[in-house]
């Protein structure tokens, strides 16, 4: 393994972290990423490039503006060693010399995975202009993965997308339902909604995947010629899911030839492939309209609220996320990453919520972690979980 070749990821790294730093304080202020040149926020003098160098010029300036001494937050070198740091670890589990082409997707995801997170955190919004490029990435770079490395193949990357996206939006659905007390659901969007993404649910349930797809395209189709959403009340249809899904378990599946783990993944699978698509289509809508997919954040306070009078149980843009999570380690590897996530956020929720912090905490950056850490270990946790199985 060449030390030239990882210096200089490294070194890209940390460039981008530089970089990085100004998309997750400008983006959600809906600033230009680009224009105006990095300046000091008190005097506000334009830096040079010897104010910009990453790490360094922090170091040697000991956290302060030049000009007016002002202090300078350590996150900017924080973000910009963690983008390094991340950058160098995967060059080195994935050699040039032997992944090829394979590592130039992942460390493009880690870097707007990592902005992405870091936005959230602040936020507790995941930037549709981040996330869905990155879905992009992820499905397309599993064309150029080394198929030695144990990474998803194209099939395995869409596969992976729809189920964690899938997994993600059930919750959503199933969440803001409880939440409502059983309520329907407000939303009136057509021709792509959570309706088709319910449809989809309940006729995967019946049918597996094909049917899944083939009812939300319906639904779709449907709803587009009546410039209407085509509906059930949300707590039926998902109080006939549930009992699709029993009905099946207990062998009914077998009169039309459908068992319970392809009506399960079906279900999931139909439902996240149409949480995407219409996730898809609504910033494809919005930036026609010249309305973006940007939502205007001014308070760094801002905690998830209802939308429209609808209680959140699981953020869509965790949906999304999980979407890009998803295409990138596989499914199986995806519900690793989640069960760490689940596990790291309990822990932190808990225990800010004892030192009297918020009980908002936002779960993309968990997700991300989670990711990574999967990316690590997922094959040999699952191939122990396994043997413990006598699989």
């Amino acid at each position: 393994m060449s030390v030239a070749w990882i210096t200089l990821v490294g070194v890209l790294g940390a460039l981008i972290g530089s970089f990085g730093n100004v998309v997750v304080h400008r983006w959600p202020l809906g600033l230009s990423v680009v224009r105006p040149r990095s300046r000091c926020p008190r005097c506000e003098r334009t830096l040079g490039p010897l104010d910009l160098v990453p790490i360094v010029s922090w170091l040697v300036l000991r956290a302060r503006c030049r000009s007016c001494g002002a202090p300078i937050s350590a996150r900017y070198p924080l973000v910009e060693g963690a983008m390094a740091l991340g950058f160098v670890v995967l060059a080195i589990a994935y050699p040039v010399e032997r992944a090829g082409l394979s590592v130039v997707p992942l460390l493009v995801l880690f870097a707007m995975l990592l902005m992405a997170a870091l936005i959230d955190f602040d936020t507790y919004l995941l930037p549709d202009a981040l996330t869905l490029p990155a879905l992009a990435i992820a499905l397309l770079g599993a064309f150029v993965y080394d198929p030695a490395l144990g990474l998803p193949t194209p099939r395995e990357a869409l596969f992976g997308a729809a189920v964690a996206a899938g997994v993600l939006v059930l919750i959503n659905r199933i969440g803001a339902l409880v939440l409502r007390r059983f309520a329907d659901t407000g939303e009136r969007l057509w021709p792509l909604s959570l309706d088709t993404v319910n449809v989809a649910a309940l006729a995967g349930a019946l049918g597996g995947l094909l049917a899944a797809l083939v009812a939300g395209a319906l639904q779709t189709v449907a709803s587009a010629a009546l410039r209407r959403p085509l509906r059930l009340h949300e707590g039926a249809l998902y109080a006939l899911w549930v009992a699709a899904l029993i009905a099946v378990a207990a062998g009914a599946g077998r009169l039309w030839g459908v068992g319970p783990i392809e009506a399960l993944g079906g279900s999931v699978a139909g439902a996240g492939a149409f949480a995407l698509l219409g996730a898809i289509w609504w910033w494809v809508a919005d930036w026609r309209g010249g309305a973006g997919s940007q939502q205007v954040v001014t308070d760094a306070t801002t905690k998830p609220e209802d939308d429209d009078g609808e209680p959140v149980a699981m953020g869509f843009g965790d949906v999304k996320l999980a979407g890009v999570l998803g295409a990138m380690l596989g499914w199986e590897a995806f519900l690793v990453a989640l069960l760490y996530a689940v596990v790291l956020g309990a822990v932190v929720g808990v225990t800010a919520r004892a030192l009297g912090g918020s009980r908002f905490v936002p779960f993309g950056p968990f997700l991300v972690i989670g990711a990574f850490l999967a990316l690590a270990s997922a094959d040999a946790l699952l191939a122990w979980y396994l043997g413990l199985l006598g699989l």
